[in-house]
């Protein structure tokens, strides 16, 4: 009797496991989560995008600049408390689901969140990647400012970092150097030298 009443509650778990699965696409839920998350997108974004225009006008160490970083900051905070809770309960949603930039601001939030944040959900977009269903250069980026933030050499060449010295920003170190464009065109990035020039960033390669 006992070995049925267990046999029936694995079926029943088992049942259940398969049916979150399996669990038809909610079409108007996918519709609420991409707006709310380009939305939050907006967020992230706007003031990021004024920064080099105020870096030429104040200077990269003026008050001005400090006081927008820590509205930035602020902002980031309540953007990882959202995009963490739909993580959390939908996974990494792809761009099958929410489109193209939806799917990005799930990247972009965790790119800007504490290295904390980022090592707990690298694996969902390593596995959306890996499914097709999120770019694989968006990957590279998180794995290099991981690397970094760790002291270790990247991987890709994404990340740069600011020389008071040449008052520019230089590659971080990368590891292997010579085969980084190897690494870069498999995940459908420029060369690391086109990448630095049109973004202004020096190649330092006896920088460590």
């Amino acid at each position: 009797m006992k070995r049925i009443l267990l046999l029936i509650v694995v079926l029943l778990f088992n049942e259940t496991i398969f049916a979150q699965i399996n669990k038809p696409i909610n079409v108007d839920q996918d519709s609420t989560l991409k707006m709310n998350l380009e939305s939050i997108r907006t967020k992230d974004q706007t003031l990021r995008l004024i920064i080099p225009e105020l870096e030429n006008r104040f200077g990269k160490d003026s008050d001005e600049l400090t006081y927008i970083w820590t509205l930035i900051h602020f902002q980031d905070s309540i953007n990882e408390t959202d995009v963490i809770s739909i993580i959390d309960k939908y996974g990494w949603l792809g761009t099958n689901r929410i489109g193209e930039l939806a799917n990005q601001t799930l990247w972009l939030v965790i790119q800007h969140a504490p290295i904390y944040i980022q090592e707990k959900y690298i694996p969902f977009l390593r596995i959306s990647v890996e499914k097709g269903e999120s770019e694989g250069w968006y990957l590279a980026f998180l794995e290099d400012r991981i690397a970094m933030r760790n002291g270790e050499n990247q991987i890709y060449g994404t990340q740069s970092k600011y020389n008071k010295t040449t008052e520019k920003y230089h590659i971080y170190p990368i590891q292997n150097p010579e085969n980084v464009n190897e690494r870069r065109k498999r995940i459908g990035l420029e060369t690391i030298e086109e990448y630095a020039k049109e973004n202004g960033y020096i190649i330092d390669k006896n920088e460590k």
